[in-house]
């Protein structure tokens, strides 16, 4: 055998060699197209997640502050009644509205001021329906006093229209029904 020769087979098992690699190369990236085809397929509706179940998930920013907390209050809820259902909170972690069924039976939807002290009202905003079906939707100032309050109940429904009196210590309030308009004060001073 002389050199000629054996560089043309050097040179054919070099280019054989790459193309093996090639084909490798190839193989690997196929089997990777497909395994990503059946995750999406399954992403997708091939398989279906019919029930999660957890007592409570909660939903972090991206610094981990938590913005929204799915489930039912702790035992020790400062609430009326204890809740379930969504909460939100804002970037410092401040609760500012949410939706829940309380187990007094009322429904409730409702949006909160920021920076709250507690045992401050912290509600401006808010509808709720009672365990008897009676609805009421409420708006408050930034002191959380209500200004103005619809009221629904067995024989008609309600408007109130609220002011805080001059020296701060009563509410006037005028109240709008089908059967006629009423003015009083509530408070004590």
């Amino acid at each position: 055998m002389n050199s000629t020769s054996q560089a043309v087979y050097e040179n054919r098992i070099e280019h054989l060699e790459r193309s093996l690699r090639r084909t490798q190369w190839m193989l690997f990236g196929l089997l990777l197209v497909v395994i990503a085809l059946g995750l999406a397929w399954y992403g997708i509706g091939g398989i279906t997640q019919r029930r999660v179940t957890a007592n409570r998930v909660v939903v972090v920013d991206d610094s981990g502050a938590v913005r929204i907390r799915l489930g039912q209050d702790k035992q020790d809820t400062k609430r009326v009644s204890r809740a379930a259902g969504v909460v939100l909170y804002d970037k410092t972690g401040h609760e500012r509205g949410g939706m829940a069924t309380m187990d007094n039976g009322r429904v409730a939807l409702g949006l909160d001021a920021p920076n709250v002290a507690d045992g401050k009202e912290s509600d401006r905003v808010g509808m709720m329906v009672d365990a008897k079906g009676h609805v009421m939707f409420a708006v408050a100032d930034n002191q959380g006093i209500p200004v103005v309050m619809m009221k629904s109940a067995d024989a008609g429904g309600t408007l109130q229209v609220m002011a805080a009196t001059p020296d701060q210590k009563q509410v006037d309030v005028r109240t709008i029904g089908v059967k006629g308009d009423t003015q009083s004060t509530m408070g004590g001073g």
